[in-house]
């Protein structure tokens, strides 16, 4: 965790320090956050009432918010009228814990820890496709991990957006046994069998959200994200329904 939080806050220095040579010095961006309901962990069959932190911070060509499960500071090293390419550091601030659910008793709890991403994306009027690749870089057995997406994007007045549209999710053999893998030891102390998740297709699903401008200052959104488990995950011993659901509402400040 320390090194996480160290890693992530020396990123943040050498980027906005360098932005100052050349960016314009001028902050945007929305600031919030709101109520969600998810599942206690990816693979579970009971949910929970959940905080939503609703944050993007832009500088110049630089950010900081969401990437995938990400919080991070993010490069946007190229960035036109329809494609846009970034690149940073950051790490899940609230990864899966033993003491989640009473079904990961006994496997421990998966560390925080610093992750580097690289992102594409391309828009056009009215759709918006992209990638992003995540991989650990804190040494924790957390692997690579990509995130696809092609969204159906909709304004449908000048104060409201909606996008829809399938996403999924792969991870390598280090990604998917920390997620979802058994070692020997944590089958010893959970009574879950043995299993070794190898490479392979983590989830598909469908994306919603739909934002509302309240006023200049004032926004508000909706996200829901239905999910299948796939192959490797849907086998875990760990996953008890492969269907996941989560959504929430958040409202944020605009300046």
């Amino acid at each position: 965790m320390r090194f996480a939080v160290t890693t992530l806050f020396s990123c943040m220095l050498v980027a906005f320090t360098a932005s100052a040579d050349g960016a314009p010095d001028k902050f945007s961006g929305f600031i919030g956050g709101g109520i969600g309901v998810k599942p206690d962990y990816l693979g579970s069959d009971h949910s929970k009432l959940t905080f939503i932190p609703a944050v993007k911070v832009d500088y110049g060509p630089f950010f900081v918010g969401g990437v995938d499960t990400l919080t991070a500071l993010g490069w946007k090293f190229y960035d036109s009228q329809h494609w846009q390419f970034s690149l940073g550091a950051g790490a899940d601030l609230s990864p899966r814990q033993e003491s989640d659910n009473d079904r990961l008793r006994g496997m421990g709890d998966i560390d925080v820890s610093p992750h580097a991403f690289l992102a594409g994306s391309y828009k056009n009027a009215f759709s918006r496709s992209g990638m992003i690749l995540t991989q650990d870089i804190g040494g924790n057995q957390q692997g690579l991990k990509l995130y696809a997406y092609s969204h159906l994007d909709w304004q449908l007045s000048e104060d409201s957006r909606i996008f829809f549209g399938p996403r999924l999710s792969w991870g390598n053999a280090d990604y998917m046994q920390t997620q979802f893998g058994v070692s020997a030891e944590q089958s010893s102390r959970s009574g879950l069998q043995r299993y070794e998740a190898g490479a392979g297709l983590q989830d598909i699903g469908l994306e919603l959200g739909i934002d509302y401008q309240i006023s200049p200052s004032w926004m508000a959104g909706f996200r829901a994200t239905a999910l299948h488990l796939e192959d490797e995950a849907a086998d875990s011993p760990v996953v008890q329904d492969n269907n996941q659901l989560r959504y929430g509402l958040f409202f944020a400040w605009k300046f």
